[in-house]
C-alpha cells in the first residue's frame, strides 16, 4: 500500500508540474512564449502582467525565431498569439519566421509605428483586427492560401497597395475600411464582398465579377472612385456606393438588384445603362446623382422590373434625366414612363432590317444581333471599309466590337434576303 501511495503521489506531483508548464510564463529574448497544441508548439504571447495591470512590449525591433527551447524541449513557433504585440507604438522592425501559420486576434492591432512586414509563405490564417490601426503600414503580402480578408484586418492603416492572390476569394466586415491612401488592390477573384469592407480607400476603379451580394457600404464614400464594372452580379445593396462624388463611368451587365441608395450622392455620374437583368430597384438608388440619361432595354418595363417611385430622389435630390430605349423596344414604350419622357436611343439607332422581328443594335462596346440566325452580318465604315464580319449562329447574339464615333453601315445577307442599314455611334 505504501509504495502504490508513493506511486500515485509521484504522479499527481507530474501532472502539476506539466500543468504549471503549460501556463508558465516563458520569457526568451524578451518575447513571451506560450505552449499551445497539447505542447505541440508555442505562440508568442502578452508580456506577463503587472499585478491586474496589462503590461505591453516597447521593443522597437522584433525577430521572432522559427523555434524555441523551453525546459530543454524544441517548440517550432506557429502563431503570434491574440493580443500578442498589441500597442506597441515603439515597433519599427518585426521578422516573422518561416512555419509561422496564424497571425491571431488583433495581435498587432495598434503599432501604430510599424511600417512595413513580410508575411511568411507558411500563413495560412490572418484572423480579425490583426492589424487595425497600424496607421504607418504601407506594405504588406498576402500569402496564397489565405482564403478571406478577415474582420477589420486592415482597417485604419497607412497600406498604399495590396496584391491578393488567387486563393483570398472573401473581402469580411471593414476589412480595409479608412485605409485612406490604398489606392491599388486586384479584386478580380473576390465573390464575397461583406459590409463596409472597402469603405473610405483610396481606389480609382473597381471590377466585380460573379459576387452575389456587394455588401452594405462596401465601397461607399471613395472620393477618388471613377469608374465601375459590374458583371454577374445579384445584388448591389443599401448605400453601396454612396458618396462616391467623382464616380463618371458605371458599367453593369446581368446585375440583378440595385438596392437602397447604392448609388446615392453619386454626382459626378450623368449618364446609366442599366441592364435588362434587373428586376428591382429600390428607394433613392440614384437620388442626388448628376444623371440626364437612362439608357434601358426591357421590353416592357412594367412587367418586366420594379422601380420604387422614389428610386431617382425626391425634390432636391430628384435627378432629372430621359429615358433612352433602343429601336427595338422604343415602340413599346409609353411616350412617359414614370414621369420621365421616352426618347430613342441615338448610339445605336439602326432602322429595320426589313426581315420579321429582326433587330441590330450597337451599344457600349457591343452589337447585338436578335432573330438573325443564320445571316452573315459585315460592318463597313462610311468609306466602305470592311471592319468586321459574323456569320450569325442564334436567335439573341453579341458581337464585341469597339467602335469610334462616326457613320457606319451593317449588311444582312442570307441566300436571296439581303438588307443594309445606318447607324451612327456618337
Amino acid at each position: 500500500m505504501k509504495t502504490n501511495y508513493l506511486l500515485k503521489s509521484a504522479f499527481i506531483i507530474a501532472l502539476c508540474c506539466f500543468a504549471f508548464q503549460l501556463n508558465a510564463e516563458n520569457l526568451i529574448n524578451g518575447i513571451n512564449y506560450n505552449i499551445i497544441d497539447d505542447g505541440a508548439a508555442v505562440e508568442v504571447a502578452p508580456l506577463p502582467k503587472d499585478g491586474e495591470d496589462d503590461v505591453r512590449y516597447d521593443l522597437a525591433e522584433i525577430t521572432i525565431p522559427a523555434t524555441v527551447e523551453i525546459d530543454g524541449t524544441t517548440y517550432p513557433v506557429k502563431k503570434i498569439g491574440d493580443n500578442a504585440l498589441r500597442n506597441n507604438n515603439n515597433l519599427v522592425s518585426l521578422t516573422l519566421p518561416e512555419g509561422l501559420e496564424v497571425i491571431g486576434n488583433s495581435s498587432l492591432a495598434e503599432c501604430e509605428s510599424l511600417p512595413s512586414l513580410v508575411v511568411p509563405s507558411t500563413v495560412k490564417s490572418i484572423e480579425d483586427w490583426s492589424f487595425y490601426g497600424c496607421f504607418a503600414l504601407e506594405s504588406i503580402n498576402i500569402p496564397d492560401g489565405i482564403t478571406a480578408i478577415t474582420e477589420h484586418t486592415f482597417q485604419n492603416t497607412g497600406l498604399k497597395s495590396v496584391v491578393l492572390p488567387e486563393s483570398v476569394t472573401s473581402l469580411k466586415v471593414c476589412a480595409f475600411q479608412d485605409a485612406k491612401d490604398l489606392a491599388s488592390i486586384n479584386l478580380e477573384n473576390i465573390r464575397e464582398i461583406i459590409d463596409w469592407s472597402m469603405y473610405g480607400t483610396a481606389i480609382t476603379s473597381a471590377v466585380l465579377t460573379d459576387v452575389e451580394r456587394i455588401g452594405n457600404v462596401s465601397f461607399g464614400r471613395i472620393p477618388t472612385l471613377i469608374s465601375v464594372e459590374l458583371n454577374n452580379i445579384g445584388e448591389i445593396a443599401d448605400w453601396a456606393f454612396q458618396d462616391c462624388t467623382n464616380l463618371e463611368s458605371l458599367k453593369m451587365s446581368d446585375v440583378e438588384v440595385i438596392n437602397t441608395g447604392a448609388f446615392s450622392g453619386c454626382s459626378s455620374l450623368t449618364e446609366v445603362e442599366i441592364p435588362n437583368s434587373v428586376v428591382f430597384i429600390n428607394g433613392w438608388a440614384f437620388e442626388k446623382t448628376g444623371i440626364t440619361k437612362v439608357y434601358a432595354s426591357w421590353a416592357d418595363p412594367e412587367e418586366d422590373v420594379v422601380i420604387d417611385e422614389n428610386a431617382f430622389g425626391a425634390d432636391e435630390g430628384k435627378a432629372d434625366f430621359k429615358w433612352y430605349v433602343p429601336e427595338s423596344v422604343y415602340w413599346d414604350w409609353d411616350d412617359f414612363f414614370m414621369g420621365y419622357l421616352v426618347e430613342l436611343d441615338e448610339r445605336a439607332s439602326l432602322n429595320s432590317l426589313s426581315f420579321d422581328n429582326s433587330a441590330a443594335y450597337y451599344t457600349q462596346g457591343a452589337l447585338s444581333l436578335n432573330n438573325l440566325n443564320g445571316y452573315q452580318i459585315t460592318v463597313y465604315s462610311v468609306d466602305g471599309k470592311a471592319i468586321t464580319h459574323l456569320d450569325v449562329v442564334g436567335d439573341a447574339v453579341q458581337l464585341p466590337i469597339s467602335l469610334q464615333s462616326g457613320v457606319y453601315m451593317l449588311q444582312a445577307v442570307k441566300n436571296a434576303e439581303r438588307g443594309t442599314v445606318k447607324f451612327i455611334v456618337r
